[in-house]
């Protein structure tokens, strides 16, 4: 986490930061490719081990500049406290995201990135035995990291990463603390360049 730390404060220097955003703009010149990820974010909950699927759709300009929009879910977790009436609850979890992603660094074959998402979602307790929901709450949540990828095949990447998920709730109905610490998995589709080399060119 310290490297994250250190890595972000030198990218947004005053310096590094006038650099970053006449790259930015000037990745909006060229063509946007269509974008496809799935990512794993390994992470905590109330100090308990929590693993955070999720799928991304985007553009993608000039392999510097990725936007677009993605959903994020947690597995169904079955929680052991003692909860009135009931001792089989199941946390639900899951937030719609808009995401910004700024690659900093890019070769042949690797790239690194900082990825910044802000979303909103629900959490919930559902009462196994009843079936019913017994509370729940809206979470805003702002996630930002810093990720490194390694493309292979032509068309594939895998990568992975550190972050920190800060979470906000709208009550207290839901007792589990969601900010915490991330580490990121993530498999990546280039679909725009299989578009450009397997359609555009027949």
């Amino acid at each position: 986490m310290r490297t994250f730390f250190i890595a972000l404060l030198f990218i947004f220097s005053s310096q590094a930061r006038a650099q970053l955003f006449d790259s930015i703009r000037t990745s909006f010149d060229y063509k946007p490719k269509v974008l496809l990820k799935f990512d794993t974010r390994n992470s905590f909950i109330s100090n308990q081990y929590a693993k955070i699927h999720g799928i991304k759709f985007g553009l993608s300009f000039n392999k510097t500049t990725n936007i677009g929009i993605g959903y994020n879910w947690m597995p169904k977790r079955l929680i052991e406290r003692n909860f009135p009436n009931s001792n089989k609850i199941d946390l639900k979890f899951g937030y719609v995201v808009a995401f910004f992603e700024y690659n900093f660094y890019k070769s042949k074959y690797w790239s690194a990135e900082i990825p910044v998402q802000i979303g909103l979602g629900k959490a919930q307790y559902d009462d196994v035995d009843l079936s019913i929901t017994t509370a729940s709450s809206w979470i805003i949540i702002y996630e930002p990291a810093m990720t490194i990828e390694y493309k292979f095949l032509k068309y594939f990447g895998i990568g992975g990463g550190v972050g920190f998920r800060l979470a906000i709730k709208s009550n207290q109905q839901i007792k589990e603390s969601f900010t915490a610490p991330e580490y990121i998995l993530r498999f990546k589709i280039y679909f725009g360049d299989i578009y450009k080399d397997q359609i555009l060119k027949k």
